[in-house]
């Protein structure tokens, strides 16, 4: 049979790319989608290239997105996120991307299915995934969002138009609050490295947060250093699964999400050298962060892990507190990741004992690359 063609549009967003679509046109039936969505990402891969589709063998580059107008009070429009596996049949939407949020606004003005003035802009954004709501803040000019400016993100070759995405509310992935299990520290059994402090936040994501140093590391290591110690990232496979189960994800370890809970070391800063090369000073960053993504380690940082960390360093007795600089910024949280520094912001309080968390920000870079139609059976 032939195959079937169906409107698409390819971003890259922050330090991600993702196929994006009106919601209206994709398959009603969750499996046709589902299969829909692997076919067009090239999933699955024995080979982990996905040369058979539009994905790019790593987990930043395998992502999907869907936009329609809202009928909420406090939204514009709604939009849903798909990560797509990359050696497995697997479509999953246990979290949100922040890097790829950063184009969801642009699309939905682009493509009419909301009209606004030009000049500067927010739109009012409601991700399904998280339950959670995001103002999108850009420029426009004819219609058309601002894409050529001076702000340059890691991991990104170039600069751009800034685009300020602000997540509302953000302790919402597991509907327990921002520490899901009530501690802002505890302890996880890891196989080869016995009990390992551990803190499970949600704020924009649910991490398990641990120590580098706990594995023989100092958080200044590129990916690839940390993906050769094979013992070390069983472990922390294994602190996700279980961390899953106390933040309530899951009832047993083996069904843990794919992109749920993220399990991120963090180490006090260190002179460290990025992977364009750039040499970084201690003093340049507040937290070392190396962030592990469908069982690789991210080569830059997920926007929602990077809110949930900023947000971490702010609770006393977390780990990511307890290795974070002291004098630390709120509105100016530093994270040092193996692409640079990213800059954050994170509002917080404690109210008879009980940690909240009130908004997250970052500031990113989006493209439009190119539109037309994905193929597909």
């Amino acid at each position: 049979m032939p195959e079937r063609k169906t409107a698409a549009v390819f971003y890259r967003g922050g330090t991600s790319k993702a196929v994006f679509f009106h919601a209206r046109d994709l398959p009603q039936d969750a499996h046709e989608r589902d299969q829909m969505l692997l076919h067009v990402l090239g999933s699955p891969d024995p080979y982990g290239r996905q040369l058979n589709g539009l994905g790019g063998g790593i987990s930043s580059l395998s992502k999907a997105m869907w936009v329609e107008k809202s009928q909420r009070n406090d939204a514009d429009i709604d939009y849903t996120f798909a990560q797509i596996a990359i050696g497995k049949p697997i479509v999953d939407y246990s979290a949100n991307c922040g890097n790829m949020s950063s184009a969801v606004g642009q699309f939905a003005v682009e493509e009419g299915i909301i009209s606004v003035p030009d000049g500067d802009v927010t739109v009012r954004m409601y991700n399904t995934n998280t339950d959670i709501c995001v103002n999108s803040h850009f420029q426009l000019e004819d219609g058309r969002a601002v894409t050529q400016g001076d702000v340059e993100i890691p991991g990104v070759a170039g600069a751009g138009a800034p685009v300020r995405l602000e997540f509302l509310d953000p302790a919402r992935v597991t509907g327990r609050g921002l520490l899901p299990t009530g501690h802002a520290q505890e302890t996880i059994d890891a196989p080869g490295f016995g009990e390992v402090p551990v803190s499970i936040v949600d704020a924009a994501a649910c991490c398990a947060i641990v120590p580098a140093e706990t594995f023989g590391l100092n958080g200044s290591e590129s990916p690839q250093e940390i993906e050769t110690k094979k013992e070390v990232m069983a472990a922390l496979e294994a602190i996700r699964r279980e961390a899953g189960v106390r933040a309530g994800l899951c009832e047993r370890a083996e069904d843990a999400p794919l992109s749920a809970p993220r399990t991120v070391l963090v180490a006090s800063p260190s002179n460290f050298t990025a992977l364009d090369g750039t040499n970084y000073q201690s003093q340049d960053f507040d937290l070392a962060v190396r962030i592990v993504s469908l069982g690789t380690i991210h080569r830059a940082v997920m926007v929602t892990g990077a809110m949930c960390l900023a947000t971490a360093t702010l609770i006393e007795g977390s780990v990511a507190h307890g290795f974070a600089h002291r004098a630390i910024d709120e509105n100016n949280i530093r994270l040092g990741n193996p692409s640079g520094v990213t800059v954050l912001g994170a509002s917080v309080s404690r109210e008879n004992s009980v940690w909240q968390v009130h908004s997250a920000s970052v500031m990113r870079t989006c493209r439009r690359l190119m539109d037309g139609h994905v193929y597909h059976p």
